[in-house]
């Protein structure tokens, strides 16, 4: 039976999706011909091929001149996940693992490829200093006082400037500035959920959502999501439909650790699936000002009803330091406000000036292009050398934005013991376990390419593969001995 919210090609690929996943189909064999397929769903021939297109992309088949179309070689491990995904939701306990794997971002003596985040040397710290300098010397009371509650009428100004060209533009009597992303995140699921109640998120996600979620005591239903289009609306759908969730948390550009921004049309739809069901939708658009091509809008762009709270910041784009985010949180405005208000009263003044300074002066856009440019240009030389060195049958998800890589290395391996051994080489990376509250990604890793490229940091890419072939060859235990 196919699902009817999906477009027609999505709802038929899914079910083809399901039967490779399940060994119906094996790597290898012959699918039925495009005229079969398009008898046995009764729909037009080019509706299928839209649809193979579309797993063709995916790498699930293999379209083949004058032969037809096969099941890939090596289709995707599972990340559509229908036969692995646990409709059940579960509590999460990831907290201990991920502070173990957090800290080794503080050792000087590592190549740092595991905390994701552009590397100093691609941020203009000397403006920003001179600039803040200026700030405090001139508008010296500013600095001293409490900012409005709700920010600093100049920087959320700004802020709203910025969505003029939305179809739905961000009021600025909607903003909210928070400490960070992170402060807004931890308000908006305080505002649109209670403990124990059940959050959808994408699978695999951002560990520091997880974590906000346990600490929070939130219950979690993981939803399959595609490192091409985004999370899976039909599944979401249904747990909207049977009111299993309270909300669902996402991020539609730049999806940490996947990478993926979600086309348009799936973004409006997500909006008004929220809509239609009344179920809350925060979005986490943390990475959005690093896309690497202009165009893409987030999911708030489409939301009319006010039921997308959304989150971002400039820790990533410019300086984590000054923990600097807001959120826009439409229709639960009220209750996020009086959150915030018990929570930290207001935010520092001196970032807010900083940041409207920048902006008003067209420099953050400027310092945004040069940016966008060089991530993209570092995402590609590092995913370059994993496919060469990594071994056989590795997978590199391509980012539209951000500076992580999402490798998929061959299904027996577990990259919590290639943590250990890449900490031994000097190496601090990130295992794909923590990415998922049932710890499905145990084959899984994200690189951190935040920084530019050289020789030491290519030799490091370089040894890692090693350490991962080395891992990946059969009966292999134990530690490995130090070149």
């Amino acid at each position: 039976m196919l699902d009817q919210d999906l477009y027609l090609y999505e709802s038929i690929s899914l079910q083809l999706r399901r039967h490779i996943e399940s060994g119906s189909y094996r790597p290898g064999q012959r699918l039925p011909s495009v005229r079969n397929l398009s008898r046995l769903f009764n729909t037009s021939v080019n509706t299928i091929i839209q649809c193979l297109r579309q797993l063709e992309q995916e790498n699930y088949i293999e379209v083949r001149a004058r032969s037809g179309t096969f099941v890939a070689a090596s289709p995707p491990a599972g990340l559509h996940g229908s036969t692995d995904f646990d409709p059940l939701p579960v509590e999460i306990s990831l907290s201990d693992d991920i502070l173990h794997y957090m800290e080794p971002h503080h050792q000087a003596d590592l190549v740092h490829l595991g905390i994701a985040l552009p590397h100093p040397r691609l941020m203009p710290m000397e403006r920003i200093m001179t600039t803040l300098r200026d700030i405090t010397r001139r508008q010296a009371r500013d600095v001293w006082d409490y900012s409005h509650p709700q920010g600093h009428q100049r920087f959320t100004l700004q802020l709203a400037r910025r969505s003029l060209h939305y179809p739905n533009p961000i009021s600025q009597d909607d903003v909210i500035i928070t400490n960070g992303c992170m402060e807004a995140i931890d308000l908006a699921l305080r505002t649109v959920t209670r403990p124990g109640d059940t959050v959808a998120v994408e699978s695999p996600t951002y560990y520091g959502t997880l974590l906000a979620l346990e600490v929070l005591r939130r219950k979690v239903l993981e939803i399959p999501t595609c490192p091409e289009r985004g999370i899976c609306l039909s599944t979401l759908e249904q747990a909207f439909k049977h009111r299993r969730v309270s909300a669902c948390i996402i991020s539609a550009n730049a999806q940490n650790p996947l990478g993926f921004s979600m086309p348009e049309q799936n973004k409006l739809k997500l909006v008004e699936l929220a809509s239609r069901h009344g179920i809350p939708v925060i979005e986490n658009d943390v990475w959005g000002d690093t896309l690497y091509t202009e165009g893409a809008m987030p999911a708030k762009a489409y939301d009319q009803a006010g039921m997308v709270v959304y989150c971002h910041s400039f820790s990533k784009s410019l300086m984590p330091g000054i923990r600097l985010g807001w959120v826009a949180p439409g229709r639960f405005h009220h209750r996020l406000r009086e959150l915030k208000l018990v929570s930290s009263i207001t935010t520092a003044s001196a970032p807010q000036l900083l940041m409207a300074r920048l902006m008003e002066s067209g420099f953050y856009a400027q310092h945004l292009s040069t940016l966008r440019l060089q991530l993209a240009k570092q995402a590609q030389q590092v995913r370059e050398v994993v496919l060469r060195c990594f071994p056989a049958g590795t997978r590199v998800h391509q980012p539209s934005g951000g500076c992580v890589l999402w490798v998929e290395l061959p299904s027996h391996m577990n990259t919590e013991i290639l943590f250990e051994d890449a900490l031994g080489a000097g190496i601090h990376i990130f295992p794909g376990s923590v990415f998922s509250p049932s710890q499905q990604y145990t084959h899984c890793l994200r690189l951190n390419v935040g920084s530019p490229v050289d020789t030491p940091l290519l030799k490091a890419v370089a040894r890692l593969g090693e350490l991962a072939r080395y891992r990946s060859a059969p009966r292999v235990e134990g530690p490995i001995a130090e070149h």
